[in-house]
Parts: C-alpha cells; sequence; structure tokens
C-alpha cells in the first residue's frame, strides 16, 4: 500500500519533470533547431534518469518488505549453535 503511493508519486513527478523541456520550448517560442534537437535530447536524458531512478526505488521498496517480513527462528539458532560448538543433543 505504502509502497504503490510512493511509486505514483514518483511516476507523476516524473512525468511533470519530463515534460517541462517541451514546455519551455512551447513558452519560450524555440527555434527549429531547439524544437528538433535540443528538447528531445534533454527529454531523452531525463527519461533515462527517470527510469534508473525507477528501477532503484522499486528494488528498494520491495526490498523493505521482504526484510519486514523475514524473522529468524529463534529455536533453529540456538540448535544451529549448539551443533557448531559439538555438544550432544544429550547434553543439552
Amino acid at each position: 500500500m505504502f509502497s504503490s503511493k510512493v511509486m505514483v508519486i514518483y511516476r507523476i513527478i516524473a512525468l511533470l519533470i519530463l515534460s517541462m523541456p517541451t514546455a519551455i520550448n512551447i513558452y519560450s517560442n524555440g527555434d527549429i533547431v531547439s524544437s528538433i534537437i535540443y528538447v528531445p535530447l534533454i527529454t531523452l536524458g531525463f527519461s533515462a534518469i527517470a527510469i534508473f531512478l525507477d528501477g532503484k526505488l522499486e528494488s528498494l521498496l520491495n526490498r523493505s518488505l521482504i526484510l519486514t517480513r523475514f524473522t529468524v527462528p529463534i529455536a533453529n539458532m540456538y540448535l544451529k549453535i549448539t551443533n557448531d560448538i559439538g555438544i550432544s543433543k544429550s547434553v543439552i
């Protein structure tokens, strides 16, 4: 629930950032060179950064979900420690 809300908010912010070069070009009445070359290249660069950050954020959120579900059974830990030391079960 929390991770999906964070992802939606991130993607909305990324969409706004990706649309900024086009909006600035329209607002400033950019020439043909900026319309054909600069705006698509800047948008492509922003897209690559957004895709990279999206993957990192998603893996971070999924990792935190996995780590919160993981619990270490204490009884099995005790048995493993006693077996590593070499204590037989008859002593315990």
